[in-house]
């Protein structure tokens, strides 16, 4: 295993040790440009109307985006984001996001990202756009 390997699956660690550890998502898949995060939701992830907030979903797909745009090889921070939400779920015991890694170029990785509830119903769907800063 080279220094750069070591010191990639470290900083994988460490990210997704301060991922689960501040927001309770728990990654279940984590490999070659593929995540998938779960999270039983709490009350206080509920907006008044009974649907978790949005920006709980954009965190966890963000979060959960950028491990597989870790576990592919890359290092850096997210440049742009899409997000189309679907349709509201009342009453969700748990969320279930997957995301992966369409292109990874030398600097920029696509990634789609998507959320459903426990049913397996959709959402909402992300694409997201990550600058790869690591310096060779």
């Amino acid at each position: 295993m080279t220094d750069k390997m070591r010191d990639d699956k470290n900083a994988l660690r460490v990210l997704r040790e301060d991922i689960e550890n501040k927001t309770g998502f728990s990654f279940v898949i984590l490999e070659d440009g593929l995540a998938m995060s779960e999270l039983d939701l709490q009350e206080y992830h509920f907006n008044p109307y009974g649907i978790p907030y949005g920006g709980v979903l954009f965190t966890m797909a963000d979060d959960t985006a950028a491990m597989a745009f870790m576990s592919a090889g890359g290092n850096g921070v997210t440049v742009n984001a899409h997000v189309d939400y679907l349709r509201g779920s009342r009453d969700a015991e748990k969320l279930i996001c997957t995301a992966k890694v369409r292109k990874a170029g030398r600097r920029i990785f696509y990634i789609d990202a998507g959320i459903t509830n426990e049913k397996y119903e959709d959402l909402c769907r992300f694409k997201f756009v990550f600058l790869n800063i690591y310096e060779e």
